[in-house]
């Protein structure tokens, strides 16, 4: 059947049916093609071009399901950067902000069965901050790029160039106090109680009248501490053997004063100076394995997906490899399944692999780490699975990160 003229009434009626959106199970994602109904979309898939398409898609479905996701990925990702890159903002309206573009990348062609799944790898790969709420999942976007550091930097130097003459006081002050812990020579100030010892002169205060101008005050005030000071001088110069009988008497005192009974305030002193060295004591005693006291879960023959994106530019995202050997717990040398490159990463650059139904894993979390298994069901709701041990044992409810497919 010919196409319809351009301008015609018949032309007009079908630009007018394909305006907008259509139902997302008549679309073909290998095709790039949307159909109006179920008559049409029976024909496309019988189409020769539509057949071709598919064959390709056989040949290696997993390249292509990893192709379509990032294709998503970067298409949500850019939205959120563009248009909601300072709020936040539920992760359904941008979704629905997404897929009001006509030829979008339709999320049934992706490795996410649900928006959730999406959101919570977002979360994982630090490329949006995530909440839970009643209403749904909330997203906000965090600046990643090179340029948001730059800003970040310059904004940084540019208040320690405005900062105050005290401000910079207080900063080198801290920093030296810093430096005196590091080295031991730096003390807390220990609470002591007043004690006064007999001949002590009267603890006393001036209470001035409001009506008594401030001149006055300050003049008598001057006057009797002058004469006061005057009179100590006095009393020091005659009585000299009289203050070496006291400050004998002061020494005795406080050596009697040592097997008294502790008061309240040094009692308080002595229970927290106890606690800070116990505490001390503790952190030295259990030493963590790892500065971010991860578990460390590698092993010789599991098969990883590398998760870093920065990672020779994005070459290895996403992409399987297999441990070949393991160093120092925490890193591991993995070989690229498909480039066949053997490279050295960190654990937290490398994700586990959840193979088909049926197929072995090996468990390397928990009591029964380092058991083989066979997969029995994939909880995609609950994102755990369950295996079967080679003693017949079932386990249920185990996270994805929990298990690992071994190279048979």
């Amino acid at each position: 059947m010919p196409k319809q003229e351009v301008g015609s009434t018949k032309w007009l009626g079908n630009k007018m049916k394909a305006k907008g959106l259509q139902k997302l199970r008549w679309y073909c994602q290998m095709c790039q093609k949307q159909c109006r109904d179920e008559n049409g979309f029976k024909c496309h898939r019988m189409s020769d071009g539509h057949q071709r398409q598919m064959q390709l898609f056989v040949q290696d479905p997993n390249q292509f399901m990893d192709d379509f996701s990032q294709e998503f990925e970067q298409g949500f990702m850019q939205l959120m950067s563009h248009s909601y890159r300072s709020q936040r903002i539920l992760a359904n309206t941008v979704y629905c902000d997404f897929i009001s573009n006509r030829h979008h990348t339709h999320m049934n062609s992706t490795i996410w069965v649900t928006l959730s799944n999406f959101v919570q790898y977002l979360g994982r790969t630090n490329q949006c901050t995530i909440d839970k709420t009643p209403k749904g999942w909330y997203i906000t976007y965090v600046d990643n790029t090179p340029e948001a550091r730059m800003r970040a930097e310059a904004k940084a130097a540019l208040e320690t160039n405005e900062m105050t003459a005290e401000q910079r006081h207080e900063r080198d002050l801290a920093r030296q106090i810093e430096e005196c812990k590091k080295e031991g020579g730096f003390q807390d100030s220990e609470f002591t109680e007043l004690q006064r010892e007999e001949g002590d002169a009267p603890i006393s205060f001036n209470m001035s009248s409001k009506s008594s101008s401030s001149s006055s005050s300050a003049a008598a005030s001057i006057a009797a501490s002058a004469a006061a000071n005057a009179a100590a001088a006095t009393a020091r110069k005659g009585n000299v053997l009289e203050e070496a009988f006291a400050s004998h008497e002061t020494v005795k005192g406080s050596k009697e004063g040592e097997k008294r009974k502790l008061s309240a305030v040094e009692q308080i002193r002595l229970e927290h100076e106890a606690s800070k060295r116990a505490k001390a004591e503790a952190e030295a005693d259990s030493p963590s394995d790892s500065p971010s006291g991860s578990e460390p879960w590698l092993t010789a023959g599991l098969i990883v997906k590398v998760m870093n994106q920065d990672l020779a530019g994005g070459k290895y995202y996403r992409k399987k490899a297999k441990v070949e050997k393991v160093r120092q717990q925490f890193t591991a040398d993995v070989r690229m399944v498909e480039a066949k490159d053997l490279i050295r990463l960190d654990q937290e650059m490398l994700e586990t692999v959840i193979p088909n139904v049926g197929k072995t894993v090996v468990i390397v979390k928990g009591s029964h780490k380092g058991k083989r298994a066979t997969m029995s069901a994939v909880n995609f709701e609950g994102f755990c699975v369950s295996v079967k041990l080679e003693d017949g044992t079932v386990m249920e409810g185990l996270r994805y990160d929990e298990v690992c497919k071994i190279e048979d």
